[in-house]
């Protein structure tokens, strides 16, 4: 599982410009984390969470089915009794793969849905974060949309990765691309926020790595034609890359290397692990013999997870789920715990302030190392990542320990965080 979201393809460091456009929406006067006025809704037996997440556009590919896996963790807790006797209800709003239908979809939630707290799971949630931090909303889920999570005045947002730091240092990888192999890497990015401001700390690993870097590019959210981009890759010495990309634009990725003439498959998906690429023969053939970021679940936790999905969400067939999917069961871990330490009588207020009293969080055992949201806009220690690899059109360990890769900071590093 995802240790480290500044390793994780699609949600790695983010531009200051960014960062500051999105501060810059924000009132003035409007408080951090304000708690709002008692507890929307909340009532003695149930609890409403909003889910938001990219249902519809671009993101779709990608992220889509995180509700249903949410949600399939929601119906196991309640089968399970609930959080403190209350059974956890939702709405769902779609960001249609834009910022303004994520503000859109955010305030129907908290405004017309009367919802307690959101769950996210989008590339676009940036959209809808100033009008949350100003109401006083949680926002719990995955930080891969923009810098927000991490930067002041948003101290009402969780991400299940931790707390990070907004002005954080790049980390190295830990190794990984030094035992692949690989010398001198391309970093492909989409054209988000959270992927694009990914480039900069790459090239700080790398580098630190003693590795170098060549022909980073930026491609729209989803798109499959890079057949420009393996000419350039070709011709640039390259002989891996890295694509912070939903999954059909990877695999487009390695199509366009293979037929290019680019023999072996170095290339290493940030959208993780999916049963997606025994859709068609040409995704298969694509995939074969490239890295995802990811695991096998084969440890005890990771069968559990397996199994919850299988029993409470209808849409998960068995092997293994999409970065989509995995992200919306891991939001509804942190759903959990958040309402566990808020407390029997939860507001926002006692939600926002158990969260950073949490400093080993395990999410079920999911978790590359513990997770901390006791120290807003502090950078953990290090930063971790699993890998598989699809090998015979099977995925597999790598390595075959499944031991995680850790990268530690580079001294002299800065770099917006997301």
């Amino acid at each position: 599982m995802r240790g480290s979201l500044a390793r994780s393809g699609l949600a790695v460091a983010v531009a200051t410009l960014i960062a500051s456009v999105l501060i810059g929406v924000v009132p003035a006067g409007a408080a951090a984390g304000s708690p709002g006025a008692g507890a929307p809704g909340v009532t003695g037996s149930s609890v409403k969470v909003g889910v938001i997440s990219d249902l519809t556009g671009a993101g779709a590919s990608t992220f889509a089915d995180s509700v249903d896996s949410m949600e399939a963790r929601f119906k196991q807790v309640n089968a399970q009794g609930g959080v403190d006797g209350r059974k956890i209800t939702w709405a769902v709003g779609d960001t249609e793969s834009s910022p303004t239908s994520a503000e859109t979809a955010a305030k129907d939630l908290v405004q017309s849905k009367g919802v307690f707290l959101v769950a996210s799971v989008s590339a676009l949630l940036f959209g809808g974060a100033p009008f949350l931090q100003q109401a006083g909303v949680p926002v719990l889920g995955y930080a891969v949309d923009g810098p927000e999570w991490f930067t002041q005045p948003y101290t009402n947002m969780f991400s299940f990765s931790g707390s990070g730091a907004a002005q954080g240092p790049a980390y190295t990888d830990g190794g990984f691309w030094k035992s692949i192999g690989a010398t001198k890497i391309s970093f492909i990015a989409s054209n988000t926020p959270s992927s694009t401001g990914g480039i900069g700390p790459f090239e700080a690993a790398m580098k630190a790595e003693g590795l170098a870097v060549c022909d980073d590019t930026v491609v729209p959210l989803g798109g499959v034609n890079f057949t420009t981009y393996a000419l350039s890759f070709t011709s640039a010495g390259c002989d891996a890359a890295e694509c912070s990309c939903v999954l059909s634009s990877g695999l487009a990725v390695s199509t366009a290397l293979a037929q290019d003439g680019v023999v072996g498959n170095k290339v290493l998906y940030g959208a993780g692990p999916s049963d997606q690429v025994y859709a068609n023969s040409a995704d298969l053939a694509a995939a074969k013999g490239a890295y995802f970021e990811g695991t096998t679940y084969s440890n005890a936790a990771g069968k559990a997870f397996l199994a919850g999905l299988k029993k409470y969400d209808p849409e998960y067939k068995g092997g293994l789920p999409d970065l989509g999917s995995v992200s919306g069961w891991e939001t509804g871990n942190e759903v959990v715990e958040a309402l566990e330490v808020a407390g029997k009588s939860p507001t926002r207020a006692s939600l926002m302030a158990g969260m950073r009293t949490v400093s080993n969080w395990t999410d079920d055992g999911l978790a590359t190392s513990p997770v901390s949201w006791a120290h807003f806009g502090q950078s953990p220690a290090e930063e971790c990542a699993t890998y598989v690899r699809f090998v015979n059109d099977k995925y597999v360990d790598y390595p075959k320990s499944g031991k995680p890769f850790c990268g530690k900071p580079i001294p002299g590093t800065s770099f917006p965080a997301a």
